[in-house]
């Protein structure tokens, strides 16, 4: 599981300031944006320190979240993490890191997503609602508040592809029967059985 999460993580960083995020020029997201289940899980992993969600694990330290940068169709990420205890300053632009490790590995333009823990990427949504809580975040309701500014479509997306699966295949089913039912006819008009007026009535009300 270490070996896995360590891609998703670039590095450690420290901070003069424990309380705030990270000050940083670098492009913010703006607009739509809706996050792959693999990358909302690492944003749970992200904002929890480690601690919650699908790739939760023992962490050796304590840390908290940093910087992270997101590619703009939602499927690829990089972060960095913010130590509790800082002992050493670091003026390394770790904005810019992050979003050209986010490049490098999705082949797409990347975006701040969160600065902390407040969600830097305007959607549209409440700005006060996307500084996440910590109380929220321990409790397990990351992908909830996901879901809520609208960055994740969570269990309504998957069922609304699922449904679409199934439309597909009832209409191919349908299409499948009405040529089986035109064959019938033809032979049933070439063997006689039924007139060509007979056949153009059936034919029509078939299609239809």
């Amino acid at each position: 599981m270490k070996k896995l999460i360590s891609v998703f993580i670039l590095g450690t960083f420290f901070l003069i300031s424990l309380s705030a995020g990270v000050t940083t020029a670098y492009k913010k997201g703006k607009g739509p944006l809706k996050v792959t289940k693999n990358t909302a899980d690492i944003l749970e992993f992200y904002f929890s320190g480690g601690t919650r969600g699908t790739y939760a694990e023992k962490q050796d330290f304590i840390w908290k979240p940093g910087l992270i940068a997101i590619s703009v169709d939602g499927a690829h990420s990089s972060f960095f993490r913010h130590p509790i205890t800082v002992t050493t300053v670091d003026d390394k632009s770790y904005g810019g890191m992050a979003i050209k490790q986010c490049k490098k590995k999705s082949g797409q333009e990347c975006y701040l997503f969160a600065n902390g823990y407040k969600i830097v990427w305007d959607n549209g949504s409440d700005k006060k609602k996307r500084k996440l809580k910590k109380k929220d975040i321990k409790s397990g309701k990351t992908l909830a508040l996901l879901t809520e500014l609208g960055f994740y479509g969570g269990d309504n997306q998957i069922k609304k592809t699922n449904k679409t699966n199934v439309n597909k295949k009832e209409v191919k089913e349908t299409d499948n029967d009405i040529v089986k039912k035109l064959k019938e006819l033809n032979d049933l008009l070439k063997n006689g059985v039924i007139t060509e007026e007979e056949f153009i009535k059936a034919k029509k009300k078939l299609l239809n």
